[in-house]
């Protein structure tokens, strides 16, 4: 057996002695270098968590810096209520959230301020939005003249005086939006639907096929172009396209009620009538094809039946002048000849009425001489 000698002995234990304070001081490190990353890494995550509160922090900073300043413009304006430069600041710092507000002030700006049509701008959008049209009407009149070459202006300006039934001065805008490069499909399909409204049925065919042309599944340019076909005697175009929207629309009344008077038109009565019976059991209350089935019952000579179907009507609808002159012709044929004696009476007087109202295009005259005084 192997002894150890003594100066091995010694020698080991010395070597003992020497890597005990190696061992020792490597742990210390290493278990520092651990204490030092978990610091890191939750130092990164307190700081990861603040991120998102940064910015709700900033924005409410933004918040309570723009409600100083808008109290401070307000208690301004009450002691120089005819600052433009105050009011256009205040305008544009409450547009979203009082805009009533935002809008008499937005009022205050002159022609002679530097943003005025800023001011205009923001008046016309105001307008839109909240629905004063004919405010709107006026702000964009005053920027289609500044600004002739800004197609915006023009198609909004024609939007809305559409939507008023002016339809003369409308078709202006609209084909000014389209010579300066409004060339979508709903921007043809405005100049037609203008049309209709204005009643120039033949004029309707030119752009709705151009807006076919852009988008062929527009469903609204086949039904106008259905309309447009119909009314100016091409039987076998309005057939198509009225056939088409049906089959996109099962449901559509208008639909059915054109097919009928296609088959109207042809002299195919039966047929018609079977057309406009089906339009009635989707909406047995519309009224466009209520008269349509009692003028064909009045053309069957069937006045009883006619009479029937709409004197229900009458408490709603006796101020319809097409609605009183259906039901005296029904009425008559019918055999009540004093009751068809006083619709017709009821007739000449809403006639009457209708003649004293102003026209479109007069209605138009006066609005430009009014806008010429301002």
């Amino acid at each position: 057996m192997n002894r150890l000698t003594e100066p091995e002995k010694l020698t080991n234990a010395s070597a003992q002695q020497k890597r005990t304070p190696l061992f020792s001081s490597g742990f210390l490190i290493l278990a520092g270098g651990c204490i030092v990353l978990i610091i890191s890494l939750l130092i990164q995550g307190e700081s990861g968590n603040s991120q998102p509160s940064q910015p709700a922090a900033s924005e409410a900073v933004t918040q309570n810096s723009e409600k100083v300043k808008r109290k401070e413009l307000i208690a301004y304006l009450q002691q120089h209520p005819d600052d433009e430069f105050a009011h256009f600041q205040l305008g544009e710092l409450i547009q979203d959230r009082a805009p009533y507000q935002a809008l008499e002030n937005f009022s205050h700006v002159t022609s002679q301020h530097p943003r005025y049509y800023e001011a205009v701008e923001a008046i016309a959008e105001i307008a839109l939005e909240q629905g004063l049209n004919d405010r709107a009407i006026s702000a964009l009149m005053i920027l289609v003249r500044q600004f002739p070459e800004e197609r915006r202006f023009q198609k909004s300006l024609a939007q809305l005086l559409f939507a008023q039934g002016k339809s003369n001065w409308a078709l202006r805008y609209a084909r000014r939006n389209i010579e300066l490069g409004g060339e979508q499909a709903a921007d043809y399909l405005l100049v037609a639907e203008i049309l209709r409204q204005a009643g120039r049925t033949i004029e309707m065919t030119g752009p709705l096929k151009q807006a076919l042309y852009l988008e062929p599944d527009l469903y609204e340019a086949h039904f106008n172009l259905a309309y447009a076909a119909l009314y100016s005697g091409d039987l076998e175009t309005a057939t198509r396209e009225a056939k088409w929207c049906l089959a996109e629309r099962p449901d559509s009344t208008a639909a059915l009620r054109y097919l009928a008077l296609i088959k109207r038109n042809q002299g195919n009565i039966e047929q018609s009538i079977s057309y406009i019976d089906q339009a009635l059991s989707v909406d047995p209350k519309d009224l466009e094809c209520l008269l349509l089935k009692a003028d064909l019952l009045i053309y069957q000579r069937k006045g009883e039946q006619a009479y029937a179907l709409l004197k229900p009507l009458y408490p709603t609808q006796q101020t319809d002048r097409r609605y009183v002159s259906a039901l005296a012709r029904a009425a008559g044929l019918a055999g009540k000849r004093e009751e068809a004696f006083e619709l017709q009476q009821l007739n000449q007087r809403l006639i009457k009425e209708e003649d004293l109202r102003p026209s479109s295009l007069q209605s138009e005259s006066v609005q430009k001489t009014q806008a010429g005084r301002k």
